[in-house]
């Protein structure tokens, strides 16, 4: 690449410094590494020790060969790929040619397992490859199986802690090994305890390797101690590989049968991290784990309960981890987890060992492969943040959504998923965890293997925490919010202080929790049942991010509450409103009578019409509602409604009237109104059944403000009779326009429902009865009893 001009020049140098900036930080780390995972193209590995080769007859107490050994390489690419094995010790060498997508097995010489401790030998496997490569080892005797996935060369660091397990007897202990890539490499090793070749625990003692030669620790066996090499240091100054674990361990202690080889290579103190999702183990209800300190002080967290305070070295050791486990650290810590023996009640598989990466090292795809074939359940557990889930392709086909549930109170979520031998490809939108693991049945019972699907090995280089704590609501009720602070990003230092600024109705509980804690969960009682409220809180983490955060409630009368969490700095809850607003219609039908005088001969008798049921009344209607109880509201409506009346009868007078012939005249006497009324009605109502149901009553004051009504007789017998303009009917008073000024009074009451439809909106309906008080018209006395129904929307805003 060439640079020309002034800006180019400005922007290597400023390219060289990022650099450099980056080496400083790296500070556990003498080499400097850019998007190392766990392909690539050259690696280095080793075999330990499984079992024993050899055991004594109980008969005849001669020394047998114990069940044969297998050693087998996997390796998968996704182009293809040609490369070479070589182990330099045992003149052990073969090309591979590797087609792209598949799982390639190579058998490996057994000659090349360690059994020796304190010895350097040339028994390193040595692979190369054109292309990038993934690489899984497996170490296998009848019924004791464990996997390993293996690291890249430029992925390898300087200082690396070994994680093992206590002895189960004299030749079944602890084991690590160490492999130079470089000649002339000085190795210095720190042991936790006395080797046998009597190296001293925690003296350092160095030895000089060159390019592919291993040294090995085995513990010198001793019942009154553990004899376990977790903790022990390995340093170098070039690049090694470091491989640990155990040749047979019984888990979770020595009465848990049955015993199955540990394996794991490590990856180097740079790389590791200090928040872990540790899922629970499909078909095992419980599981071990280990938490290994590399630095002084390093406080340690399990699922938000500090657990213990470790010194560089010291670990630890949860033996019953029956739930999705988040681990967190104040300094950067190794995670191990184990499965169990067989007899520990699963009858399920028997121990093994896989490497816990931490969240800082997710990757967003993996190639990876399940190493053993045969009968063998094959398990894969994918940790992912939850707003990834429905994004996960496994081999082109998305991981359903209801197979993942949420890790603890976190922001991520766990799946455990069942897969078929071979190689497997899976990806997100967003770096997730994944672990490969596996138990045997039938001839493969009380067998398992487990590894890492795979990881970025970056250096971590801690970031200052300048992220302040959140508050989530995680779930609520009419009467209950639960929630959870929450500092536990990847470089968040904890929480310091939750501080409960100002509340209103509501119950907040005592925040006890131990400094640094990640998530503290919080369950908020409502003082008042079915009323808004709201609390406000400052809190601090760490190192002093401070962040103000609210939780308010409000309540519909359904019971139904909407909760928002403020983000806004020192923003507090809006006040609430508990007023709902609506409209609606009304459709009715009148049974409805008139007193009148006009037109009656004598002018002393009253004739009273009659309506018959069924006249239509419509109108349209706005409401308020307020309350003034936990199940009492006032309502106030405002309405624009159209009465239709229509009355008829007969006067008592026609029946007299005799025309010559003896023929009797009969007239019918029929009022029709149309009035437009404009009413106002204060009233209530009274809410029952979960608050689904209510009575209700009001007064509903009516104006007329315009009246067409028209009074009319007419001739029903005999048919030939006219009146004096030549018909059978004869209008008496006809009126159009303003309707005057009185005030027509009707109280109403019913009952009636609410459907609540989301985001403070209901629909409602309405069934009701009402009878007047007063007459309608201004002219006389008409009267009405009717039958309503009303239907309309409500919004609470």
């Amino acid at each position: 690449m060439k640079f020309h001009t002034k800006q180019n020049h400005i922007l290597l140098i400023i390219l060289f410094l990022t650099i450099f900036i980056n080496c400083l930080n790296a500070q556990d780390s003498k080499t400097f590494r850019i998007g190392a995972t766990t392909e690539g193209k050259e690696f280095y590995v080793v075999f330990q020790k499984n079992y024993v080769d050899h055991q004594i007859d109980e008969d005849s107490k001669s020394e047998i060969v114990d069940k044969p050994l297998n050693l087998q390489l996997f390796i998968t690419s996704t182009k293809a790929a040609q490369g070479y094995l070589e182990i330099k010790g045992i003149g052990f060498k073969k090309e591979f040619s590797l087609p792209p997508g598949k799982v390639t097995m190579f058998q490996i010489d057994t000659s090349c397992q360690l059994r020796s401790s304190e010895v350097i030998e040339d028994l390193a496997l040595h692979i190369v490859s054109d292309e990038p490569i993934t690489v899984y080892g497996l170490n296998r005797r009848f019924q004791t199986t464990d996997t390993y996935l293996a690291y890249p060369v430029n992925a390898l660091g300087n200082s690396y802690r070994a994680i093992c397990y206590g002895w189960l007897k004299e030749t079944m202990l602890a084991q690590v090994a160490a492999i130079a890539t470089e000649d002339n490499t000085t190795v210095t090793f720190t042991p936790s305890v006395r080797t046998q070749k009597g190296k001293a625990p925690t003296i350092p003692f160095s030895v000089k390797l060159n390019k592919g030669q291993t040294y090995q620790l085995i513990p010198v066996f001793d019942s009154k101690s553990s004899c376990d090499l977790t903790g022990t240091l390995i340093e170098s100054d070039k690049p090694i590989a470091v491989f640990s674990g155990h040749n047979c361990a019984y888990i979770p202690n020595r009465k848990v049968k049955a015993c199955n080889m540990l394996v794991e290579q490590l990856p180097s103190i740079q790389s590791w991290g200090k928040q872990f999702f540790v899922g629970t183990l499909a078909s095992r209800s419980s599981s071990v784990i280990r938490v290994l300190a590399s630095s002084d002080n390093t406080e340690v967290f399990d699922n938000n309960k500090l657990v213990a305070t470790l010194n560089a070295g010291e670990f630890y050791e949860n033996l019953e981890l029956k739930e999705h486990t988040l681990i967190s650290s104040t300094k950067p810590v190794l995670v191990a987890q184990y499965s169990k023996g067989f007899a520990n009640g699963d009858d399920v598989g028997d121990p093994m060992m896989i490497i816990i990466a931490p969240t800082e090292q997710f990757l967003s795809t993996y190639r990876f492969a399940t190493p053993v074939q045969g009968e063998w359940h094959h398990y894969l557990n994918v940790v992912t943040p939850s707003k990834s889930i429905g994004k996960i392709v496994i081999d082109g086909i998305s991981i359903p959504s209801r197979v993942f549930y949420r890790f603890g109170l976190s922001a991520f979520s766990i799946a455990q998923v069942e897969v078929d031998y071979g190689t497997h490809v899976i990806s997100s939108n967003e770096p997730f965890g994944l672990y490969c693991y596996g138990f045997g049945f039938g001839e493969a019972s009380y067998d398992a293997y487990g590894n890492g699907g795979g990881q970025s090995l970056e250096i971590v280089v801690q970031q200052p925490d300048k992220t302040a704590p959140v508050l989530d609501i995680t779930r609520s009720t009419p009467s209950t919010i639960s929630a959870v602070v929450r500092d536990d990003r990847i470089y968040d230092t904890g929480l310091n202080q939750i501080i409960l600024v100002e509340k209103d109705n509501l119950t907040i509980p005592n925040l006890k929790f131990e400094l640094g804690t990640p998530q503290v969960p919080i369950v908020i009682q409502t003082q008042i049942p079915k009323r808004n409220a709201y609390a406000k809180f400052k809190l601090i983490d760490k190192v002093g991010n401070i962040s103000y955060q609210s939780i308010c409630v409000q309540y519909d009368i359904n019971g139904d509450s909407l909760i928002v969490v403020s983000l806004s700095g020192n923003a507090t809850c809006a006040p609430g409103s508990d007023i709902f607003y609506g409209i609606g219609i009304k459709y009715s039908a009148i049974n409805n009578n008139v007193i009148v005088s006009e037109n009656n001969p004598s002018n002393l008798t009253p004739i009273i019409l009659n309506g018959n049921l069924g006249a239509p009344l419509y109108g349209f209607n706005g409401i308020i509602e307020y309350p003034f109880g936990q199940d009492l509201f006032l309502t106030g409506r405002l309405s624009l409604e159209n009465w239709n009346g229509i009355a008829t009868g007969f006067l008592p007078d026609s029946l007299s009237n005799i025309l010559p012939g003896n023929s009797i005249v009969r007239e019918k006497f029929e009022i029709k109104n149309q009035s437009l009324m404009l009413g106002l009605a204060p009233g209530a109502e009274l809410y029952f059944a979960n608050q689904r149901a209510f009575v209700f009553g009001n007064i509903n004051f009516a104006f007329p403000i315009y009246v067409n009504e028209t009074y009319q007789k007419k001739i029903i017998s005999p048919t030939d009779l006219l009146y004096d303009n030549g018909t059978n009917t004869k209008i008496l008073k006809e009126k159009s326009g303003s309707a005057g000024s009185n005030i027509f009074i009707t109280p109403e009451m019913g009952i009636g429902g609410n459907l609540p439809i989301g985001k403070g909106w209901r629909i409602y309906c309405e069934l009701g009865a009402g009878i007047s008080l007063t007459s309608y018209t201004p002219e006389r006395d008409w009267r009405a009893t009717y039958l309503f129904s009303r239907f309309g929307a409500k919004i609470k805003l």
